[in-house]
């Protein structure tokens, strides 16, 4: 990596102190994309991340997708993501105690994306549709005693559909390493009457270190909790690089 781009983490890092006393989460990843053509691409991604103010592991993920860009303005994406998340120590209804486990999920996606560019600055809108599958699981339970193995607890198999909607705003000048970026984005649920269940802001940074890589700075905030992720604030870290 570059002086420069250590220089600007730096720089970066020290911004977001203050923020990180109220952050909840850190979220980190790593990006490969391959242009097979002039309109066909390939990604790959592997994501962590923490809950509980930095102590413990939110989640590990990966990402596989292919996007095709229709038109100038147009393009169209598709994917598939494995995610292994952690479930902390839950207390039934009952008073029976279930401790921590890890949890699979499997979800696939396809998104459009349209965006227009006047002068510098580039107003983009996408729609993403997801679906995550939680398959069935048994986990272990104990009485509120902690000690008294009691029979397993069956977590039943769970299917969601959700269309994601982003607006984002980024300043894209000619020679400059900088890309900051602004969005607001809507998560509305297909199984309950298309409600928005949560919105995500963000706001952060990217740096252009070479042609061929880039580091993303953001702060996020997520004004629900769900099942995908824990509401609040977050800090999130990325790398890509093109091979």
């Amino acid at each position: 990596m570059s002086n420069k781009a250590i220089s600007f983490l730096a720089a970066a890092l020290l911004c977001i102190i203050p923020v990180k006393a109220e952050a909840q989460s850190l979220w980190t990843s790593v990006e490969a994309d391959y242009k097979l053509t002039k309109k066909w691409g390939l990604s790959a991604e592997g994501e962590y991340r923490t809950q509980d103010n930095f102590s413990n592991t939110e989640r590990w993920a990966a990402t596989i997708s292919a996007e095709y860009k229709a038109w100038s303005h147009l393009k169209i994406a598709g994917g598939y993501t494995y995610i292994y998340q952690h479930c902390p120590n839950e207390t039934t209804k009952k008073g029976n105690i279930i401790p921590q486990y890890w949890q699979p999920k499997h979800r696939a996606f396809f998104s459009l994306s349209g965006s227009y560019k006047w002068h510098n600055i580039e107003f983009s809108l996408r729609e993403r549709y997801q679906y995550t599958y939680r398959p069935n699981q048994y986990v272990t339970k104990y009485d509120d005693d902690r000690i008294t193995r009691k029979t397993d607890e069956i977590i039943k198999t769970k299917n969601q559909h959700v269309m994601r909607s982003r607006i984002q705003v980024e300043y894209d000048k000619k020679k400059c390493k900088f890309t900051p970026y602004a969005s607001c984005e809507l998560y509305n649920s297909f199984t309950d009457g298309f409600r928005t269940e949560k919105t995500r802001w963000t706001i952060g940074s990217s740096y252009k270190i070479d042609k061929k890589n880039s580091v993303d700075l953001y702060y996020r905030y997520n004004d629900e909790n769900d099942d995908d992720n824990e509401g609040g604030h977050v800090i999130g870290i990325g790398y890509k690089f093109k091979l």
